[in-house]
């Protein structure tokens, strides 16, 4: 987890508290990964746009099947479009609005920004029964009534948590294939109990000194034995300004199964980085992607007390893996780890829909769910919903009097659950019915709410599931192809609702093969290329690719020749910027400096994560300065 996402993270966690509702989980958070011996890539999320501000056919989602929706793309604009990302939290509840949009909306448009984005959980819950769109249409009304153009959300297909709060079970699911579990006499009668296949790990209390742990050469690891959450030691970091510093170990795992990671740290003045724990594997794609399947350990604060941490993780097709514990990159202070455990568990956030079977078997028998053994579900879906643990004590499943399932018998079981992602996040499935239907009616709930002719911004960002589940795997398509028909698919039900000329906003990450639209991109099954053939007619790019900007915009501009399949059209893109950076005129400058002689750039983003508007004008203020020479820089 970057510094932005677990900024943005936290403070969604203390409104939502506060406020009585939603997460604000609908942004973007860190680029593709890298390997183990870098430090960690850090990224940059964003995107919107506008609903009367950029000009496009918009008539008709799809590929080039409708060439001749493809319209050439108009003049540069004399003025750049300036839009800024809001986070707010729009609720019935929250006593602090309307006021405080309407005072940032005052803010703005002194500046001289022209539109304003949401990133709301009000939104998504605009079609919860009994939920008032009140606040929401009192700022979208008085953003209007100053100028400012506005954007409907639309389709949280990455960041799905808020949306699946409808129905946990929409969430896409990898498979857990043969997991083994055993009949067990139980004081309410017999049970499934899990069986874990895997060797303790070895030294996981640092008792034993230096040994095992110590293979990556990091000279800023040791063992403490001074200190200790059980017996008389335990492994220690201390703070570099540079360079790693990770304890790691091999282990053998079986292919699609689930695993549970726990340990206890203890930390002294930390600061200037995080604590990772991440499983990777170097094996299972040679020359090509590293697997990773990592999370973040959440500190409370600089010194912490020994405190537990859990995770789980997939082993999808790895057969060997490297559990790594540490910190990438410098920092300030002193980390202790103690009582490392690693475990085969079970029925984590299992997942029960169609698209995600469960089947008990032996051999060539199969068991009957409700007769052979009890029907399975995960309580603590039901419990918070909207929220995937990434650990949490697995459901007992009950084998009823009268049952095939004899005691001391093992049984295999195959079943579909998902993993969140950065500790919290969780895509939908992008084959399942009722995503649709919730697609469709929270558009209907927004209808009532946005003037006609709004623009939607769509919220396909940093995807980290999909094309995993049976449903997904029936339609024989690769991660591109599926996500393309989505896409196609989403568009058409938007259209319904809000009208046939609909303009679409996108993130530039899931459709971009020098961003996330690539193979291996965490827990998506395949290879993601081409996802951007799905993109409709007049849809406008949120390019928020930073670090590669240039060459992120020249493949929207329908210039780049070098990719299979090809990107030939060339779409209005607007820069989502600033990301925190500190400096608003420098990142202004810079962001429209990129994008010289690439045509179709028609305004940027102020886009912050902390949230911090603070450089609102002066970032306003350099994209303004820096809009003449890029206008004269293209046709």
């Amino acid at each position: 987890m970057n510094i932005r996402t677990a900024l943005a993270w936290a403070l969604a966690l203390s409104v939502a508290a506060a406020c009585g509702g939603g997460s604000n989980t609908s942004g973007p958070a860190t680029s593709t990964d890298a390997g183990s011996d870098a430090p960690i890539k850090t990224g940059s999320d964003g995107g919107p746009g506008g609903d009367d501000a950029v000009t496009g056919d918009g008539s008709s989602g799809g590929t080039d099947a409708n060439a001749d929706a493809w319209a050439q793309l108009p003049p540069t604009p004399a003025q750049p479009q300036l839009w800024y990302y809001y986070n707010s939290y729009l609720s019935p509840t929250n006593t602090k609005e309307p006021a405080a949009s309407e005072a940032l909306i005052d803010q703005a448009v002194a500046a001289g920004y022209t539109g304003l984005a949401f990133w709301d959980s009000a939104l998504t819950f605009a079609n919860r029964p009994g939920w008032s769109t009140a606040n929401l249409a009192t700022v979208v009304q008085y953003a209007r009534s100053k100028g400012l153009a506005v954007l409907a959300n639309a389709a949280p297909i990455g960041y799905s948590n808020d949306m699946l709060q409808s129905d946990m079970n929409q969430a896409e699911g990898a498979k857990i294939v043969g997991g083994q579990f055993t009949v067990t006499a139980g004081g309410a009668g017999n049970v499934l109990q899990a069986v874990n296949s895997l060797p303790p790990i070895q030294n996981g209390g640092f008792e034993a000194g230096k040994t095992v742990w110590f293979n990556t050469g990091d000279a800023a690891t040791g063992v403490d034995t001074t200190v200790a959450h059980t017996g008389s030691a335990s492994g220690v970091i201390h703070g570099e300004a540079s360079g790693n510093a990770r304890f790691t170990q091999a282990i053998t795992v079986k292919p699609w199964r689930l695993y549970h990671v726990q340990l206890w740290f203890q930390t002294s003045g930390f600061s200037g980085n995080t604590l990772n724990v991440e499983v990777l594997d170097f094996t299972s794609q040679a020359n090509n992607t590293l697997t990773r399947m990592g999370e973040s350990v959440l500190t409370s604060g600089q010194t912490q007390a020994w405190t537990e941490f859990d995770y789980s993780f997939n082993s999808r097709e790895s057969t060997a893996v490297s559990l790594y514990i540490g910190v990438w990159g410098g920092f300030q202070g002193t980390v202790w780890i103690d009582d490392v455990m690693v475990e085969e568990t079970s029925l984590v956030n299992v997942l029960r829909r169609d698209g995600t079977p469960l089947e008990v078997y032996s051999g060539s028998t199969t068991y009957a769910e409700g007769t052979d053994f009890a029907q399975v579900a995960d309580p603590a879906l039901a419990a918070h919903p909207g929220t995937y643990d990434p650990w949490h004590t697995p459901p007992t499943v009950s084998v009823p009097a009268g049952s095939k399932l004899t005691t001391g018998q093992t049984v295999s079981m195959d079943y579909y659950t998902v993993v969140p992602q950065i500790g919290w996040e969780v895509s939908s499935c992008l084959s399942e019915p009722g995503v649709q239907t919730w697609n469709q009616q929270n558009a209907q709930a927004l209808a009532k709410v946005f003037p006609a002719g709004t623009g939607v911004f769509m919220g396909y960002d940093e995807m980290r599931q999909g094309d995993s589940c049976e449903l997904c795997r029936s339609k024989n398509m690769t991660g591109g192809q599926l996500l393309a028909w989505n896409v196609e698919q989403t568009a058409s039900t938007l259209k319904g609702v809000w009208g046939a000329g609909t303009t679409f906003y996108f993130w530039d990450d899931m459709f971009s093969p020098y961003h996330n639209a690539v193979n291996d991109y965490y827990d998506v099954e395949g290879d993601l290329t081409g996802s951007w053939v799905g993109l409709p007619p007049g849809s406008v790019i949120m390019n928020w690719s930073l670090g590669n900007l240039t060459t992120s915009m020249k493949f929207f501009s329908g210039t780049d020749t070098t990719v299979m399949p090809p990107q030939p059209h060339a779409f209005q893109q607007i820069i989502a910027g600033y990301y925190d950076s500190g400096d608003g005129a420098t990142s202004g400058t810079q962001e429209v400096q990129a994008a010289k002689g690439i045509p179709g750039l028609v305004g940027a983003m102020y886009t912050s994560w902390v949230p911090d508007y603070s450089q609102l004008k002066p970032y306003a203020d350099a994209v303004k300065a820096a809009w003449p020479a890029y206008k004269a820089s293209v046709p």
